[in-house]
């Protein structure tokens, strides 16, 4: 009951803020009332379990996991059933990953279990990129009795860490595939498997034995708004009779699903693929030859950073197919015959690799801007995929103003990153502003709220991946007990009920 009147004092006061955040002539809070908004929604601070899955979580921070489950074969029920294991907390994402491996290797401890991989398999590495875990396991993983099984294991047991959604898995080194052989189907990312062992033979059988019709998650690149990065969004993708590198630069052509989520084409409005081939290299290497129409230079209208993107969109996305080492690009010349003259500066008469862009693939982050309502708008910008100083790209980025028009600047115009001393002490930052701070800020406390927010929720987003969960402000390196009303004295928390829905 006292949960219920706490939540429904939270509701009024937040329709008080935001009435009052239009008039010219806002009502003061009192002390009491304000340090009770700075911490609205401590108790009911959870993200949507839907939102969750797709929210990455570097390998930098503590999971708070105190158990794993892991999954083997119960060959009387014909299906994977958990183990559980405890484990010390403190472990971080990347660790705790490596642990589920090793343990899967080793194999159950319960008996009337099986194990499903060889005991022999070595891990060579893991990664995890936005909601991806990539992982390269030896090629012993091959010689598991029944493939299938040993992968829906891997992937289950992994995925019930709740830090990422898809699983893209290497045997050293080379991209994954349903059977060993060169010619072997593309498994794509992987998903969570049903648990019944005929199910996951029949689901595999499906999807990738299917020669005729194959349906994979498939990586695809796009270039944030700048240029400057390549983010990856997953999507669905059919292959047809085999046509694996044309459905994936069709799909490139569409441009991303995501609308409004810091995606944005890479390929010219027009362009058509004519066909694509493999080719070998000079090396003896297996590439991908893709011929373009003419549209591919004409409808080019942009610089030379937009064309890195648009040609290395087209090699992460391609060279992740088996046994694809690199890209040879072709265009129309406008007279029916294929040329492999650079668009803008780019030499396109050579094998093209990811070794050609290695600092292009990126990651998204989630910051927060100002609308004239009193509300936050989030705004998707990327960082380098090699960014280890999140925190520090966030506060740099919210010295910038919007892309959106319609959204405001939260941090005064006179306030440079550099102004700003941030410490990250665990799950806490304490974020130092200028005295000068609130100079030339209008004298409105709502407003001077939704922008102190605004660093709270782009630091404490968990799709950021910080590790932030609460933010401490002072001034001129103190705390101090408030300013125009505003209690500054207790850390803040993430505010979901700020934020825009639109």
């Amino acid at each position: 009951m006292q949960r219920k009147i706490g939540l429904l004092i939270t509701i009024i006061l937040m329709g008080a803020l935001l009435a009052a955040c239009a008039s010219e002539q806002p009502a003061k809070q009192d002390n009491e009332k304000i340090t009770q908004f700075n911490k609205l929604g401590e108790e009911d601070d959870t993200v949507d379990s839907d939102e969750a899955s797709e929210q990455p979580i570097t390998g930098l921070h503590a999971t708070g996991l105190n158990g794993v489950t892991l999954y083997f074969l119960d060959e009387t029920v014909g299906q994977l059933s958990p183990e559980t294991r405890k484990l010390g907390s403190g472990k971080t994402i990347d660790e705790l990953a490596l642990y589920i491996l090793k343990e899967l290797a080793e194999g159950p401890e319960t008996s009337g279990l099986s194990p499903v991989f060889p005991e022999d398999v070595k891990i060579n590495r893991v990664d995890i990129a936005d909601n991806i875990l990539v992982v390269d396991l030896s090629a012993a993983f091959n010689e598991s009795e029944e493939p299938a099984l040993a992968r829906a294991a891997l992937v289950n047991s992994l995925l019930d860490i709740g830090a990422f959604k898809y699983i893209k898995l290497y045997i050293d080194g080379r991209v994954a595939t349903v059977t060993p052989e060169s010619q072997s189907a593309p498994l794509g990312l992987l998903t969570r498997y049903p648990m019944i062992f005929a199910e996951i033979k029949a689901l595999e059988e499906q999807n990738y034995n299917n020669q005729a019709m194959r349906k994979v998650n498939w990586e695809l690149f796009f270039q944030d708004n700048s240029g400057k990065y390549l983010l990856s969004e997953v999507r669905p993708i059919t292959i047809a009779e085999g046509k694996a590198a044309e459905t994936i630069v069709n799909e490139l052509i569409k441009g991303p699903v995501a609308e409004g989520e810091g995606y944005y084409p890479t390929l010219p409005k027009g362009t058509t693929l004519q066909k694509a081939e493999i080719i070998h290299g000079k090396n003896g290497n297996t590439g991908i030859a893709v011929f373009f129409s003419k549209e591919f230079r004409t409808q080019f209208s942009r610089d030379a950073v937009h064309e890195h993107s648009m040609i290395s969109s087209l090699v992460y996305s391609l060279t992740s197919l088996p046994d694809v080492n690199f890209v040879k690009i072709y265009y129309d010349n406008g007279h029916g015959r294929y040329i492999d003259d650079p668009v803008h500066s780019i030499d396109l008469n050579k094998e093209l690799t990811k070794e050609d862009y290695p600092d292009k693939p990126g990651r998204r982050i989630r910051v927060y801007f100002g609308n004239n309502q009193c509300m936050l708008v989030p705004e998707y910008r990327a960082i380098s995929g090699r960014e280890v100083d999140i925190a520090y790209r966030i506060l740099k980025d919210l010295t910038t103003d919007p892309v959106n028009p319609d959204s405001v600047r939260v941090l005064p115009p006179h306030i440079s990153v550099e102004d700003i001393h941030l410490e990250v002490k665990g799950e806490l930052a304490v974020v130092d502003l200028p005295f000068n701070y609130f100079d030339e800020m209008e004298l409105d406390n709502k407003k001077i709220i939704r922008d102190l927010y605004a660093l709270v929720n782009s630091l404490t987003d968990p799709m950021n991946g910080t590790g932030i969960k609460e933010v401490q402000f002072t001034v001129g390196g103190r705390i101090i007990e408030s300013y125009m009303d505003i209690s500054l004295k207790d850390s803040f928390v993430m505010n979901p009920a700020l934020i825009s829905e639109e």
